[in-house]
């Protein structure tokens, strides 16, 4: 009990002579200053606090004790004072009081109630602290182990990325040796993802401008001629979950290697251009070349090419569709439901 007057110690005492019996026992103290020292050493479990003190108010008591604590208080406190004010109690509850009595109101069956009902709630906010940190501690280990089967898929994807360019390498006829490679560059692409997964925060989605400006690179690395071809990447920061990123990623590769390997025969000079995006609740993807061009002869949904049969089951999957436009070059234009809406 931390208290200003004589006349009211004498009040509390003749209330609390009532509890007493209930199992309370009581620890006085006069001055605010007395007050803190006790309820730092002592530890007790309700505190009766006078909202006026010889030294400073309830309020700066409050706070002084409270920033001690955390965001979970160590003891109750309940507010005395005689002043019968609704902002005055607000007051005292946002400085962390469980409880705001008016003290010619008070009555011994009153305050019991009061201070089990504040250390009740001292308890409770107790167990709630102790559940939130053990979900914390559950999710930051669920965290890791995600983590770590990213780092595992990506290091087993990267083993037969490798397994594929041995195998390519050690072929003599280079077309067989190329159909390797292309599929190396796929396994590749899938093991950007879950790289990219491994070191972001939010392990369920991938940033799809990051990942487009990685895969392309690696794809000019491969494919592209830095003294005739060039590239530009104008994708949005779009966050893409694992289940749409992977088909997504295969979809780019197949259309940007695509550009590089055809669109631009004999030497030609010219540009690739990637986009990307969200607008009306779907995610675009485009890319463009000023290339050759497709002939107009040929029918591209009977093509046999591999790679545009992988553009379009992988577009099914993701429930979008997939459109060419011919003209100055060639633009390859994929539209899908964005999952995040």
């Amino acid at each position: 009990m931390v208290d200003d007057s004589s006349a009211d110690r004498h009040l509390y005492r003749l209330l609390l002579e009532e509890t007493l019996g209930r199992g309370l026992e009581l620890l006085e103290a006069v001055r605010a200053e007395e007050g803190i020292r006790r309820c730092r050493e002592e530890a007790p479990d309700c505190v009766l606090l006078d909202y006026r003190l010889p030294d400073m108010t309830g309020l700066e008591f409050l706070r002084e004790v409270r920033g001690d604590m955390g965001d979970v208080p160590e003891f109750a406190v309940i507010m005395l004072t005689g002043l019968a004010d609704e902002q005055t109690a607000v007051e005292a509850m946002k400085a962390g009081a469980q409880d705001y009595l008016v003290k010619d109101r008070i009555t011994p069956e009153g305050l019991h109630s009061a201070i089990q009902r504040a250390m009740e709630k001292v308890a409770l906010l107790r167990d709630l602290k102790r559940e939130r940190d053990r979900i914390a501690a559950s999710l930051a280990e669920k965290e890791v182990l995600l983590k770590e089967v990213h780092h595992r898929v990506k290091n087993n994807l990267q083993v037969i990325a490798s397994l594929l360019r041995l195998q390519a390498d050690s072929l003599p006829d280079p077309v067989p040796a190329a159909a390797l490679r292309e599929s190396q560059n796929r396994v590749e692409s899938m093991a950007l993802v879950h790289e990219q997964l491994y070191h972001t925060r939010d392990l369920r989605e991938i940033n799809l401008a990051e990942h487009v400006a990685l895969l392309a690179q690696n794809l000019f690395h491969i494919y592209g001629d830095p003294a005739r071809l060039s590239y530009t990447v104008a994708v949005e920061a779009t966050p893409l979950g694992v289940d749409q990123a992977i088909p997504a990623s295969l979809i780019l590769n197949e259309l940007i290697s695509n550009s590089l390997k055809h669109a631009f025969p004999d030497g030609r000079a010219g540009a690739v251009r990637i986009e990307g995006g969200r607008s009306g609740g779907c995610i675009s993807m485009a890319v463009s070349d000023n290339g050759a061009g497709i002939p107009a002869h040929v029918d591209l949904a009977r093509s046999k090419s591999l790679g545009l049969e992988i553009v379009r089951i992988l577009t099914r999957q993701l429930k979008g569709s997939f459109e060419v436009e011919r003209g100055n070059g060639t633009s390859f234009r994929i539209h899908f439901p964005d999952h995040a809406n």
